[in-house]
């Protein structure tokens, strides 16, 4: 099957005669629609969606201005819930779902993703453009009917909520574990401030609120120089300055981890911190050199003399320091993708500096580490074995899954179908699994609101959020999928609980086509999402 043929791309349609006047639709969520797209002659100007206390709501509008006019429009939201509405903006991308170089000679398109929450009006000539609604239904809503209007351009339609009983956790209490890595050095790039300034977190701020509504579990901090090699836009700095002193001693500046750590819980994110690492993509190490008065490298390997006196320090030094800061029952030292003998020789080195250290890797499984990591995930593509999961539960460990460049879908690129975002999470937790993991949550290109294809990877592997405190199709509906694992959850306690097998036996089945993890032309993540949201609104109802 070609892959550009997998995601729902809506193109330009035979057009009926030009309205003299601008035409507003409810639409799909799980079609990308082209700027040339034509609307139906049926326009759907009223729809009900159905949500519970607690929940983020999204729901697509398509405005239309006729050829041969331009229009200046903005977007207004207005009802009983809070509420608001922006236009999708389209960022470029292409047909490549695959690691390594990214080939300079595929098609390019462009995708609606970016969610402008910046921009107050859009300047509109004979096209078509998705509007964005997002509806955050209190806690403490009533249940009941609530209406939206929406109006664009003098064109009003109305989205009615039926909210039910239900209600879900605060994203800080949800079950669902959430693991997307940060790379606070992008923002800094693009913002044009200096790293760690005043203005840096000020920019870093919207972000970080993004990642705890998502319900975020940590932190990523990083302790060396560049753990993944300088394969990305931006480079991973310390935030541990480490110095060898004149007398062959080392010593290490906290500040930045301090600083970035407690900011990140400032703004809700207060769980594990996941740091990097002690075996980089490239076994260098730099630190600054007293005597010489610059930065040098440790090039080295694991089983070395010289790379256990460099941890054996660090690893004591930074116990002591996160023991201080009562974080260290919180601190993971965390490694991606690194062979089984260098996992083993770092463990001996943890162990024999602070043996309570937790360590976490993503990786391929390895049956000689599933008792030693506190988080392990493996790529959603394997399995453990019968048992492991909830043997590692009982243990109170963590069990993840992840995607990256090497599964072409369902994935988080930009050319993926949007519906593969909310098949992700409920996949990892119908299959027993604790949540998910992705490597990269603002890790920017150069132009990121108008390019998503990197030097490397998959387009928009690298990104899924956008600068300026943008929001974008692929998060909210990241956010719709881990909300649609909690409700999951949730009826399948109340079932048991209630002693209710019919009920429990209806969900489970509408959750086992995305159990099964078969996504085909004949079974699209659109489809096994649709189905288990219309049968979890029914269930919620009881």
């Amino acid at each position: 099957m070609k892959t550009g043929k997998s995601i729902l791309i809506a193109t330009a349609m035979l057009a009926n005669a030009a309205s003299m006047c601008a035409q507003l639709t409810w639409a799909s969520k799980d079609i990308h629609y082209a700027s040339d797209y034509a609307l139906p002659n049926q326009l759907t100007t009223d729809t009900l969606i159905h949500a519970w206390r607690g929940e983020r709501v999204g729901a697509v509008a398509l405005i239309h201005i006729p050829q041969g006019q331009t229009a200046v429009c903005s977007a207004k939201i207005s009802g009983q819930l809070p509420a608001s509405a922006s236009f999708v903006d389209y960022v470029l991308t292409d047909d490549f779902r695959n690691c390594g170089i990214h080939p300079d000679t595929l098609p390019a398109w462009r995708v609606p993703d970016i969610i402008d929450t910046q921009a107050g009006s859009v300047h509109l000539s004979g096209e078509t453009r998705p509007v964005w609604v997002t509806v955050e239904v209190p806690r403490d809503a009533k249940p009941g009917k609530y209406k939206e209007t929406l109006s664009v351009d003098g064109q009003q339609i109305s989205l009615n909520i039926s909210v039910s009983e239900m209600t879900l956790p605060k994203p800080s209490q949800q079950a669902f574990h959430l693991n997307l890595w940060q790379q606070p050095y992008s923002v800094a790039r693009y913002g044009k401030v200096e790293p760690w300034s005043k203005e840096h977190f000020n920019l870093l701020k919207p972000y970080a609120q993004y990642l705890a509504r998502a319900g975020q579990s940590t932190v990523s901090a990083i302790l060396f120089y560049e753990p993944w090699g300088e394969q990305s836009n931006d480079l991973f700095l310390p935030m541990i300055e480490t110095t060898k002193k004149a007398d062959g001693s080392w010593s290490y500046d906290y500040r930045i981890f301090d600083r970035w750590v407690q900011f990140m819980a400032d703004n809700g994110i207060d769980g594990m911190i996941e740091c990097f690492t002690m075996i980089p993509w490239e076994m260098n190490f730099r630190y600054y050199d007293e005597s010489a008065g610059e930065y040098r490298f440790l090039k080295t390997t694991t089983d070395t003399p010289e790379y256990r006196d460099l941890w054996l320090n660090f690893l004591k030094a930074f116990a002591s320091h996160l023991k201080e800061k009562g974080w260290f029952e919180r601190t993971m030292i965390s490694m991606d993708e690194r062979s089984l003998s260098d996992m083993l020789n770092a463990y001996a080195i943890i162990q024999e500096a602070e043996p309570r250290f937790k360590i976490s890797l993503a990786g391929n499984y390895h049956p000689e580490l599933i008792d030693k990591l506190y988080s392990y995930t493996i790529l959603l593509t394997e399995a453990y074995p019968p048992g492991t999961v909830e043997r590692r539960r009982e243990k109170g460990l963590v069990t993840n899954l992840y995607t990256c460049c090497s599964r072409p879908e369902p994935n988080l690129f930009s050319n993926n179908a949007s519906a593969d975002a909310v098949w992700i999470p409920v996949y990892c937790t119908s299959t027993g699994h604790d949540g998910y993991l992705h490597w990269s949550f603002m890790n920017w290109t150069d132009n990121p609101l108008d390019d998503s294809r990197f030097k490397l990877f998959a387009p928009g592997d690298t990104y899924f959020i956008y600068p300026e405190g943008r929001s974008s199709v692929r998060y909210e509906r990241l956010v719709e999928g881990i909300q649609l694992s909690e409700k999951a959850r949730l009826l399948r306690e109340k079932f048991i609980a209630n002693g209710d097998a019919a009920s429990l036996d209806r969900l489970e089945k509408a959750l086992n086509p995305i159990k099964m993890g078969i996504v085909d032309t004949r079974s699209t993540t659109a489809a096994t999402v649709n189905y288990l949201k219309a049968t979890i609104d029914q269930l919620s109802s009881l």
